[in-house]
Order: structure tokens, then C-alpha cells, then sequence
């Protein structure tokens, strides 16, 4: 009985703490399904030229670089048909072979990780998306981020206009633009 009286507060705290956990991971799913989905419908209103297809003329490759729930979260939208493409998401574990990429995920990235590899993607007709403002400043293409509990759509258009991407004009009137430069090599 004295062994249950010691345990009991230490049981409750654990259960505590890992419904806090499931609680959170449940919350950070539910955003990453969010950003797939968004992800998904900038690139319905994206062209980009044929030669970026390569051999495969018929599928769009996402890239994306995460962790286990932002990878799983894409899940969802691999093998979906966009502009007669099909969706063919893969995962990255590094950050190697992304010219095999029209868009490229990129979640949570440190800035001195981030900036030589979009330093290396510059002009290049591969649509960044990032989650946050911070992305679009070291010269990624689209940052997507929650603003008072609604996820905005920001632009960074400056960036895109040095590639031969298009963004819809529908996607543009929806979406923040913004104009920072890209990095310098």
C-alpha cells in the first residue's frame, strides 16, 4: 500500500505529461496537414517551364525536408493530380540531389544551413515553401505562417521573378507579397 501511495503522484504526473505531449503532437500534425494542403494549392496555381521536368514529363517531385510528422503529413497529398501531373513526393533526409526537385518543403532550416542552399537553387526553376518570414529573407519563394490563428500567404516574389516560374495573378491578389532580395553568392 505504501509502495502504491509513492507511485500513484509519480503515475499521474507521467499521464499528465504525456497527454500534454499527445496534445501538442496532435496540434503540430494537424499544422503540417494544414501546410500540405497549402503547399498543394500553390503549386495547382504554379507553372513551370518543360525543361524542368527532365525525363519525367508527367510528374511534379516534391521534395521535403523535415521531421518524422512533416514528412508523414505530405503523405496525404503523394499521387494527387495537379495541371495533368502527378504528385511524387519525396522525403529527404539531406539536402543532396534537390535538382531532382520542381518544390522543395523546407521546415525549420537553420538560416546558416538555409542560405547556401537557396544561394545554390537562385534562378533556378524549383518553388521554395517555407514557414515563416524568416525563410522569405533568406531568399526563399513562399512563406507560409500562422498571423493571428489564420495561416498567410506570403510571397516573395522578388525571388520567383528571377526564375521561369509563373505564379497565378488569382494566387498573387490572395497571398502578402513581399520583395526581399535574394542571397548574394
Amino acid at each position: 500500500m505504501l509502495a502504491a501511495k509513492k507511485t500513484l503522484p509519480l503515475f499521474v504526473s507521467l499521464l499528465l505529461f504525456f497527454s500534454n505531449t499527445n496534445q501538442v503532437c496532435s496540434q503540430s500534425v494537424e499544422k503540417q496537414t494544414v501546410l500540405a494542403v497549402l503547399t498543394l494549392n500553390v503549386a495547382r496555381f504554379t507553372r513551370w517551364p518543360e525543361h524542368a521536368f527532365k525525363n519525367e514529363k508527367n510528374t511534379l517531385n516534391l521534395c521535403v525536408f523535415g521531421d518524422n510528422v512533416v514528412q508523414q503529413s505530405f503523405e496525404n497529398i503523394n499521387n494527387k493530380v495537379i495541371n495533368n501531373k502527378n504528385i511524387h513526393v519525396i522525403n529527404l533526409s539531406r539536402l543532396r540531389n534537390v535538382n531532382q526537385c520542381q518544390l522543395l518543403y523546407l521546415s525549420e532550416l537553420n538560416r546558416n544551413r538555409l542560405t547556401p542552399l537557396l544561394i545554390e537553387l537562385k534562378g533556378q526553376p524549383i518553388l521554395t515553401i517555407g514557414e515563416n518570414m524568416e525563410f522569405l529573407q533568406a531568399g526563399g519563394m513562399v512563406g507560409l505562417e500562422k498571423v493571428n490563428e489564420k495561416m498567410q500567404l506570403n510571397i516573395n516574389l522578388s525571388v520567383i521573378k528571377q526564375t521561369e516560374l509563373e505564379i497565378s495573378s488569382r494566387l498573387l491578389k490572395l497571398a502578402n507579397i513581399v520583395n526581399f532580395p535574394s542571397p548574394a553568392h
